[in-house]
C-alpha cells in the first residue's frame, strides 16, 4: 500500500479519535442492542447486522466488493463502509463491533469510526489485542493505551469503549459474557456467505 493512503488514512483516523465523546451509557438504559460482525468469500463481504429487542431478534445482511486489503490498525476502511451499510435498517441505543474501539494505537478502532460517524454509542469487541498494556487491578484487567483505560479483557476477549459509552458501561457489558448479537452476527454472515 502506498505511503501516502496510509497517511490520509492515519489522518482521518486522528480526526475521529479527536471527536469521541466519552459519557456513561448505562446499559439499564439500553432496550435495543445491535451488533454487527462480517465473512469473507473472495473479495465479497457479507456484512450482518442484529438487533435485539424485547427478546425479539432482526437481522440485516448487506454484500458488496471489499477493495481495501487487510492492514492491520486499518480495517476500518475495509470493513466499516459494509458495516455501516448492514446498520443503516436500524436503530439501536448501543451498537456492539466486532473489533476494537480505543483500544487501538492511535485510538481509533472500527468501532470508534462507526460511533463517531453515526454520532452512536459503541463498544468494540474483540477476539485479540492490537494495543496498549494489561493492568490489572482489584479483579479486572484494564487494557491500557497512552496511559488511559480505554477498556478491559474478560477471558479471551478485549472490550473497549467505542463512542459515547465510557469504561463503567464497558466493564458491565463484560460480565455478562460475550453478546448474543455478536455470536449471531459471526454466525449468519458465516452462514450467508456459504449459501452463495
Amino acid at each position: 500500500m502506498e505511503k501516502y493512503i496510509l497517511d490520509f488514512l492515519i489522518k482521518i483516523q486522528h480526526l475521529v479519535a479527536n471527536n469521541v465523546k466519552i459519557q456513561h451509557l448505562g446499559l439499564e438504559n439500553v432496550k435495543s442492542i445491535c451488533g454487527v460482525d462480517i465473512a469473507y468469500k473472495g473479495d465479497i463481504g457479507y456484512a450482518v447486522a442484529i438487533k435485539e429487542e424485547n427478546g425479539n431478534f432482526e437481522h440485516n445482511l448487506v454484500k458488496g466488493e471489499v477493495f481495501f486489503p487487510y492492514i492491520p490498525t486499518f480495517l476500518f476502511i475495509r470493513e466499516a463502509p459494509l458495516m455501516m451499510a448492514a446498520l443503516e435498517k436500524f436503530n439501536c441505543d448501543l451498537i456492539l463491533v466486532d473489533g476494537q474501539g480505543l483500544a487501538h494505537p492511535r485510538k481509533s478502532g472500527i468501532a470508534t469510526v462507526i460511533g463517531v460517524l453515526l454520532d452512536k454509542p459503541t463498544i468494540g469487541v474483540a477476539k485479540s489485542r492490537l494495543a496498549g498494556d494489561f493492568v490489572a487491578e482489584n479483579g479486572i484487567t484494564y487494557v491500557v493505551v497512552g496511559g488511559e483505560k480505554v477498556g478491559v479483557k474478560s477471558g479471551k476477549y478485549i472490550y473497549s469503549i467505542g463512542n459515547k459509552t465510557d469504561l463503567n458501561d464497558v466493564i458491565e457489558l463484560s460480565k455478562r459474557g460475550y453478546p448474543t448479537v455478536l455470536k449471531l452476527a459471526d454466525k449468519l454472515s458465516k452462514e450467508l456467505k456459504k449459501k452463495e
